[in-house]
């Protein structure tokens, strides 16, 4: 779990760029408090599933103003205040909720196969 990872004196990176800034097929956005943040951290090493976490209150994020950038980043994208936030790729997946359902439909694992894990 690299969070640091954009180089002093450089811009801050978006969304976007974290979430293509790794190898990992999954991201996770959340927060070192939540419970629901760590129950979806859970269910993806239940499964086996790598993923990138980014814990939104730590290190550079924690920042005010970069974590409030970020939050309103994945609110755009995601449509949701809430966290965790997991994609497949670029692809959002959802919370806790809807990340556990995909995983029980089969859903999932047919996004990560689209997305080439």
């Amino acid at each position: 779990m690299n969070q640091d990872i954009h180089q002093p004196n450089q811009p801050p990176l978006s969304i976007a760029e974290l979430l293509t800034s790794h190898e990992a097929p999954v991201t996770v956005f959340s927060l070192s408090w939540c419970s629901y943040c760590q129950a979806v951290k859970q269910l993806l090493q239940q499964i086996k599933v790598p993923f990138q976490e980014y814990e939104l209150d730590r290190g550079e994020f924690a920042i005010e103003a970069e974590h409030r950038r970020l939050r309103q980043e994945l609110q755009q994208l995601t449509g949701s205040r809430t966290l965790p936030q997991v994609f497949v790729a670029r692809q959002s997946v959802g919370g806790y909720t809807e990340t556990h359902a995909a995983i029980r439909s089969g859903q999932f694992s047919n996004w990560l196969g689209q997305s080439g894990a």
